[in-house]
């Protein structure tokens, strides 16, 4: 969770997309 930083000016849609890939690969995992 620490990787994964919010940007500067809050949690743009891009953070958002990474987020939500690292939940699908874990729940591949």
């Amino acid at each position: 969770a620490s990787a994964i930083a919010p940007m500067p000016g809050g949690v743009g849609p891009m953070t958002r997309a990474m987020l939500l890939s690292n939940l699908l690969t874990l729940h591949k995992d």
